[in-house]
């Protein structure tokens, strides 16, 4: 292994800001699908069994893979930024043509154009992730990971929160407006920095990006267990609390209180617990000590309402320290993958981990309802805490394993395969 050598450089603050724009876009129909949809069908008097479909919603997200490479030689030939807008507008229209169709009644056809919209924002991410790679992989690595974190939540907010608010107030049609404003806004901000989309990445190689290079790359299969298996239960956690609430007797505006709460702790989480962790301890460190708190917390919905203390002021404080110390998590994760990365294949290694964390998302959201519509609340809660004490063990290994693998110290010119 290389000797490693710290990194003096400035601060990359353009492609930081234009990361951020991208992250915070791509979070609006994320929040929609995976925070606000399920309250909201299940307000309309959906079935819990058919709100698994729901969960299918972020399957755009972990199947990427799938075009990644080719995203990432488009990007290559024509350029990153030109398409990362594209995508973006294409996304403005549709959340356009989407307020003309009712969920309630046109069930199949809100989910294919939620699908849809979902699509569009996973290939953008696939060219946003080439820009926070390039730029920022090395010492940055957690600075851009927080900033992933602190902009993807609040777009999250905006999509589920925001949505579920105006939702009660004024109706699907108005909620699809003005998410299509508010991606518009995003849009016209990111139009001056498109240039600092394009990855920058001293001595790499513009051949074709290939997933097999990637699939034999040395920790690949540490690197994807570690994607796989650090949200999934806390993925199951957040999509059975909006049904839950609902069938409690809450109202639609107090569970959009506890998204937001949930979606800013873990963006402060970020910002003030996992980025300083991975600053001082390195990214490997950071994710071992953070791992413990982040999964005794997940049982902290079933320690409530085992204990009768499901009180409004209750429950918003324990999801705002279950989530702040996930937000530290979530980073110090992203921040030690982004160091496994190749900056050869911008768009492709760090886009093909992220698939592991959707693929965990889209199982848990199709596993969960149904599970506790047969189940009922308290054990699947109870059973999501013993699975993410379960996986522990399982990360535990693969951060030790990816020890020598990824470097927290170098910058990105320095760091490619000097292993």
């Amino acid at each position: 292994m290389a000797k490693q050598t710290s990194y003096t450089g400035t601060v990359p603050v353009r492609p930081l800001l234009a990361v951020s724009l991208m992250y915070g876009a791509q979070g609006i129909p994320a929040g929609l699908a995976f925070n606000a949809l399920a309250g909201v069908l299940r307000h309309a008097g959906v079935p819990l069994t058919e709100l698994g479909w729901v969960g299918l919603l972020f399957l755009p997200w972990a199947l990427k893979f799938l075009w990644a490479s080719l995203v990432d030689n488009a990007g290559k030939r024509w350029g990153y930024g030109p398409l990362a807008l594209c995508t973006h507008m294409g996304a403005v229209v549709l959340c356009g043509l989407m307020a003309f169709v009712m969920p309630a009644q046109h069930f199949w056809l809100m989910l294919g154009g939620v699908f849809s919209l979902n699509t569009l924002f996973a290939t953008q991410d696939i060219l946003t992730n080439a820009c926070a790679v390039s730029h920022m992989r090395g010492r940055y690595a957690g600075l851009a990971n927080a900033v992933q974190v602190i902009a993807f939540l609040l777009g999250m907010v905006l999509g589920g929160a925001g949505t579920l608010l105006l939702y009660n107030k004024i109706g699907w049609s108005g909620a699809m407006l003005a998410m299509a404003a508010e991606l518009m806004v995003l849009w016209v901000l990111l139009l001056p920095l498109r240039s600092c989309v394009e990855p920058d990445a001293p001595g790499m190689a513009y051949d074709r990006s290939r997933l097999r290079d990637l699939l034999q790359q040395k920790g690949f299969v540490w690197a994807a267990v570690v994607a796989v298996t650090f949200k999934f239960a806390g993925a199951a956690l957040s999509m059975l609390v909006q049904p839950w609430l609902m069938d409690n007797a809450f109202s639609l505006d107090f569970a959009g209180t506890i998204q937001t709460v949930s979606l800013v702790g873990s963006a402060v989480g970020g910002a003030l617990l996992g980025f300083p962790a991975v600053r001082w301890l390195g990214s490997r460190r950071a994710a071992f000590w953070l791992v413990f708190p982040s999964t005794a917390l997940l049982g902290s919905v079933w320690v409530v309402q085992a204990l009768g203390w499901a009180m409004p002021e209750v429950l918003i404080g324990c999801f705002s320290l279950e989530s702040f110390f996930d937000g530290g998590f979530y980073v110090s994760i992203w921040a030690m993958l982004m160091n496994w990365s190749s900056v050869e294949r911008p768009g492709t290694d760090y886009s093909v981990l992220q698939c592991g964390e959707s693929l965990a998302n889209v199982l848990a959201g199709f596993l969960v309802a149904p599970l506790a519509s047969v189940l009922g609340y308290m054990p699947t809660f109870f059973g999501i805490w013993g699975v993410g004490a379960g996986l522990l063990g399982v990360l535990l290994l693969a951060v030790k394993k990816l020890a020598t693998l990824c470097c927290d110290d170098q910058p990105h010119s320095n760091l490619h395969h000097t292993l």
